[in-house]
């Protein structure tokens, strides 16, 4: 009697274990692998931070300055910043990209506010 129910038990293990774990591996959310980095992406960086610096240098010593230089600078600093955040955009991801993006986007709004500000 002993030997039939504990070959039963085992049939019955033998049974479940591996349909839950079918199940399990099932319900379970694919692993995502961590993207490539992109060809380029390191340069193309470098590149944009390069040109944004250079035009808030621009702008900064232009700010004594007012009329059309100023707005001129100030629109060019705008088109630099946003041609930054498409490249970040492309190039960086995970956290870093997020607060990246959010850094530009505030930037952005920013040099916007004063563009409306000075040469309207």
């Amino acid at each position: 009697m002993l030997k039939r129910f504990v070959r039963a038990f085992l049939a019955f293990v033998g049974l479940i274990v591996p349909g839950a774990f079918a199940l399990a591996l099932l319900a379970a959310p694919a692993a995502r692998p961590e993207p490539l980095a992109r060809p380029g992406c390191d340069r193309n960086l470098a590149d944009a931070a390069a040109s944004v610096a250079a035009m808030q240098a621009r702008v900064k010593s232009l700010s004594t300055a007012g009329g059309a230089d100023i707005c001129t600078a100030t629109r060019f600093y705008f088109l630099e910043m946003v041609k930054a955040r498409a490249v970040t955009a492309v190039c960086k991801n995970g956290v870093e990209r997020e607060r990246e993006l959010g850094r530009f986007d505030a930037d952005v709004e920013h040099i916007n506010d004063a563009i409306a500000a000075r040469c309207s």
